[in-house]
């Protein structure tokens, strides 16, 4: 019995944090759908262990999962790279990427873990 309680107020915690996040975004904030072989370390999840949005000048990066040390990366049309950081997953909970500087067009954003797994997507500005 307290393994269900245990696991719903994990549960309930997790889903008052991203609800929290969802709320204070702002309305014109677009999520940038992600893709890719990036998970929870040593399981499969249904939750997205990051997500990332698109809101005004910035792209905003929520991390729910600690996966060790991640390279972001921000390629432009011609594959050249354009922004690039390492995160510490476990002391860094949101990364916030100015864009204001970036030329009209497409770009690739992309997240890879030690392992080369990796999750990216496409945005415009």
């Amino acid at each position: 019995m307290k393994k269900i309680y245990l696991l719903s107020f994990i549960f309930c915690c997790f889903f008052a944090t991203t609800m929290g996040n969802a709320l204070n975004r702002s309305n014109d904030a677009d999520e940038i759908d992600l893709l890719g072989d990036l998970v929870f370390p040593k399981q499969k999840s249904l939750i997205k262990p990051i997500e990332a949005f698109i809101t005004g000048q910035y792209i905003e990066v929520n991390l729910y999962a600690n996966l060790g040390t991640i390279a972001i990366f921000i390629y432009d049309e011609t594959g050249g790279i354009v922004y690039q950081q390492s995160v510490i997953t476990s002391s860094e909970q949101q990364v916030i990427i100015n864009i204001s500087s970036f030329d009209s067009g497409e770009y690739e954003i992309e997240f890879v873990n030690s392992q080369n797994q990796y999750l990216s997507g496409v945005f415009e500005i």
